[in-house]
């Protein structure tokens, strides 16, 4: 069986801090302390779990946060992805205003190009979207991708502007085919 994404356990995640009772009363005796939830009935107090006198301070003050601290987690997840993505927007939109004002391309596109295809969902997108006939090796899929862009070298992908441009969208073409 194969192991699950960050992106599966992550949303795995989230259902399982969405759907945590919250602690809604703490009571405690001998036995330690006592964490219940609200039940059904408006009266009636859920007992979740008792924590030991025994239990460490830290490892107490986790179980009484355990909703709290995942979903604190996730929100920092989230604003840093958020911060992420505006910030590669602005890099990407940088490296096209100086691509178009005649400068070199910002990346090498030749490396990048080499990379994507050896990765097996690039040579999925190729045979779904540029007719890529099987076998999916490295090198069927590099002469297919220099047949589509027009290119008869990866090299010139860091030094055409224009086939640098196309390289740009056959990507971006291929992160939306992989989103869907």
């Amino acid at each position: 069986m194969r192991p699950a994404s960050a992106k599966d356990r992550l949303s795995r995640i989230r259902e399982l801090v969405a759907s945590a009772a919250p602690i809604a009363h703490v009571t405690s005796d001998v036995e330690g302390l006592h964490l219940a939830s609200d039940s059904m009935e408006p009266a009636e107090r859920e007992i979740i779990g008792t924590i030991p006198q025994a239990c460490p301070v830290s490892n107490r003050e986790l179980l009484l946060k355990h909703v709290e601290i995942p979903a604190d987690l996730i929100r920092m997840i989230d604003a840093a992805a958020k911060l992420d993505r505006r910030r590669r927007t602005e890099i990407e939109r940088l490296q096209m205003e100086l691509e178009a004002r005649g400068g070199r391309p910002a990346k090498n596109y030749a490396a990048e190009c080499a990379m994507k295809c050896s990765e097996p969902a690039f040579k999925a997108f190729m045979e779904a979207r540029h007719a890529l006939a099987r076998p999916l090796t490295d090198d069927r899929v590099a002469a297919r991708v220099r047949s589509v862009l027009a290119i008869s070298s990866r090299t010139e992908l860091n030094t055409s502007n224009e086939a640098a441009a196309r390289w740009r969208e056959m990507v971006k073409d291929f992160d939306v085919w992989r989103k869907r």
